[in-house]
């Protein structure tokens, strides 16, 4: 079976690279015809092939496909950008093999992915009157009804029961792919789909739960765009790490992070900056990359017993509340230190450099915005003391990794996130100015993706830490 099922996706590669090339079809159906056809595949692979071998080939042929996607030999987007859509899903097949699922679950997440995420941008490019944007990709209400019901149906056959939690899930699962840009929806609804079926879909007893969950994360999603907090997009984002995150550990948990995005939200009204240096979304409403950034790492650790345990066994025993405190003190010290540097304005240095900088410039440290790290990093470390009972050693603990996280927060800010001179004035900024250059970093690396590398790097190190120290 592995034989036919590799020729049919090589078959079906070069079809449509030649057809989308020589526009023998629309660009856009040859690249939903090949994710139909590879995603499914994947799917029919996870039933029929020995799953240790199929976890090998998996692993090569994802290592393949980065190289040849960042070599540009391998078919683009739309808009003309390296179609890294195509990494994502092999990455979430690896994680479904290696992980503690069954065959059938594997294959029933795949085919969720080969089928209606196709279904959406069809139905939606068909018939959809106007779109909608949560994080760059256009998207539709006729496209999130046409995923949800593809989804029914496909569970259905599958021999689900016709439940209020499987309704629930494919909701989620809609809003989940309503939330992918640049491919991203190949990673994300896979994974979701193999965690919400797991705790919810089938359970009678969790179904109330999760209908609770939703509404009132519905209801906290409004809320926050209605005061300017967060954008569509980035409220989306939140109430799914919210229901994640209260399934997986129950809502006590919702705390740091409630007190993580309350805080920063008043910090930014009560005292506001006024810096041109610092990054464009600085003073504006949250979006769904920037909660993910600060978020994701804390979703990752609450689900990871349900999903996530097989990839690494010894995570399975390690408690996920050191973890989760971790990752929202580093994100909260360095929002803290942003925030009220930036205010306050006083000298501030490159922590690579040690050259002066204009305040907010990424990289850039301050007393003011040093010691509201030290205290938002405290501040959080003080919650989960009220929430676990640690003693005031860990509560000094917790201070230092969420404080040591905001240092290397501004050490990669510095060292690879671009930094623009002004062609006239020659001020420094993490913005390009018109007719501007660039003199540090790298194009793709976002304050975003610096706080979520931060966030990780400092979680993973303290992970690691409590295993040899």
């Amino acid at each position: 079976m592995l034989l036919p099922l590799a020729l049919t996706v090589l078959t079906a590669t070069i079809f449509c690279e030649i057809a989308a090339r020589r526009e023998w079809i629309p660009y856009w159906i040859s690249r939903k015809l090949l994710h139909i056809i590879a995603v499914g595949s994947c799917g029919l692979a996870a039933r029929w092939i020995d799953r240790e071998l199929l976890t090998l080939i998996v692993a090569g042929a994802e290592i393949g496909l980065i190289g040849l996607v960042a070599s540009g030999k391998l078919m683009r987007d739309e808009s003309g950008r390296k179609a890294w859509g195509i990494v994502w899903f092999p990455l979430a097949f690896l994680l479904l093999l290696t992980s503690s699922l069954p065959d059938d679950r594997v294959a029933f997440c795949m085919l969720v992915l080969a089928l209606c995420d196709p279904a959406a941008t069809i139905f939606g490019k068909l018939f959809a009157r106007s779109n909608y944007s949560l994080t760059g990709d256009p998207k539709s209400l006729v496209g999130n009804l046409a995923f949800l019901g593809s989804f029914l149906v496909l569970a259905l056959c599958w021999g689900m029961s016709p439940t209020p939690g499987l309704f629930l899930t494919g909701g989620l699962l809609a809003v989940t792919e309503a939330l992918g840009s640049r491919g991203m929806d190949n990673l994300f609804v896979p994974l979701a789909t193999a965690w919400l079926l797991g705790p919810v879909a089938n359970v009678n007893g969790q179904q109330q739960t999760l209908l609770v969950t939703c509404l009132a994360a519905v209801v906290f999603a409004w809320w926050m765009v209605r005061r300017g907090s967060l954008t569509w997009g980035g409220a989306a984002a939140a109430a799914l790490l919210g229901i994640a995150v209260t399934l997986s550990m129950g809502p006590l948990w919702l705390l740091p992070l409630v007190l993580f995005l309350g805080s920063s939200s008043l910090i930014g009204k009560f005292f506001p900056s006024q810096s041109a240096a610092g990054d464009h979304k600085h003073a504006q409403p949250r979006d769904a990359m920037q909660v993910f950034s600060n978020g994701a790492v804390y979703g990752y650790w609450a689900m990871k017993v349900q999903l996530f345990s097989g990839v690494i066994f010894i995570f399975a025993r390690t408690p996920p509340e050191p973890m989760l405190l971790c990752a929202m003190a580093v994100a909260t010290a360095d929002t803290w230190s942003s925030e009220l540097g930036q205010y306050f304005r006083q000298p501030t240095y490159d922590l690579l450099r040690w050259r002066r900088v204009p305040p907010g410039l990424s990289g850039g440290v301050s007393l003011a915005g040093t010691l509201a790290g030290l205290a938002g990093a405290g501040f959080i470390a003080l919650c989960g003391s009220w929430m676990t009972g640690m003693d005031w050693g860990n509560v000094a603990l917790f201070t230092l990794v969420g404080f040591l996280g905001m240092l290397l927060d501004s050490v990669l800010g510095a060292l690879l996130q671009p930094t623009y001179r002004h062609p006239e004035t020659g001020a420094l900024s993490d913005v390009r100015p018109e007719g501007g250059t660039k003199i540090s970093g790298l194009n793709w690396m976002t304050n975003d993706w610096v706080n979520f590398v931060a966030i990780a790097v400092t979680v993973f190190g303290y992970f690691w830490g409590t295993i040899f120290l």
